[in-house]
């Protein structure tokens, strides 16, 4: 445990009761900044985030394949937003993602025939979130608490984990810690746009590539909590890493099928 001034001491004394009733969609939009198609992606999933009104969460992931990233060999695009957690997602991939721009809704396998496909095209993106909303039912409910120390960049996050009904699989808490907006040079189909705004970069996972498991075969009512310390990266040395331009993304996935059951998105701005 990191030693920042810490005074939530009894994380669980201070929650309310969770009234939520939606399932929330997460989309992964996968990318790089060398992909010229990448940027009309992008576009789609904002759209999709702003008419939902919270019910959709858009997570970036830059592909760490060649042809896509390569940062440290070029002099215009500097900026490496690879991460761990995202290498493990795509190439080589746990889920098969095998280009861009490709994106994952909420983790769902997309054919049974063939159950390593979650690859999505963002063409289809907007009808197979749709359906979701329509289609699926609240199984799970987290709420997020946090405290930010300003003299140390110290972040401790307290979560809560309800299931809302009984499940079979060994389910984990994934915590992503993201940028929401990074001005850096991107391909496009018109040239270099040299202030391209990327949206909700995945920067770091607060608790591992795969989170920390809470429950194997949960039953509805099950109740978990976890505490996380996390050092930021200093904002004068990266101005992005602002605590005014970091959010949080958390789920609950079936770590057997990497199915997201629900995710929420905390913005940490003071």
């Amino acid at each position: 445990m990191v030693d920042y001034p810490y005074n939530f001491t009894d994380p669980a004394s201070n929650w309310t009761e969770n009234l939520n009733t939606n399932r929330n969609i997460l989309l992964e939009d996968y990318t790089g900044h060398y992909c010229t198609g990448c940027p009309d992606a992008a576009d789609e999933a904002k759209q999709i985030e702003d008419a939902n009104n919270g019910r959709v969460i858009v997570a970036t992931l830059h592909s760490p394949d060649g042809s896509f990233q390569r940062s440290g060999t070029d002099t215009i695009f500097l900026i490496d937003y690879t991460t761990i957690a995202g290498t493990n997602y795509s190439f080589p991939s746990a889920l098969n993602i095998n280009g861009n721009p490709w994106g994952t809704i909420n983790r769902k396998q997309l054919d049974p025939l063939y159950p390593e496909n979650y690859n999505l095209s963002h063409n289809d993106w907007v009808n197979m979130i749709n359906n979701e909303l329509s289609t699926s039912p609240l199984k799970a409910n987290i709420q997020i608490q946090y405290n930010y120390y300003t003299e140390t960049n110290g972040l401790f996050v307290h979560a809560q984990t309800e299931f809302k009904s009984a499940l079979i699989g060994n389910y984990h808490l994934i915590i992503y810690l993201v940028r929401d907006v990074v001005i850096s040079p991107q391909e496009t189909m018109n040239g270099i746009d040299y202030q391209y705004h990327h949206h909700a970069v995945l920067s770091d996972n607060i608790n591992g590539t795969w989170g920390t498991f809470i429950k194997a075969d949960p039953n509805d009512g099950n109740i978990s909590y976890n505490d996380y310390s996390y050092q930021l990266t200093d904002p004068s040395i990266d101005s992005t890493f602002n605590i005014n331009n970091l959010s949080l993304i958390t789920y609950v996935c079936n770590r057997d099928t990497y199915e997201v059951i629900q995710v929420i998105k905390t913005e940490l701005a003071p």
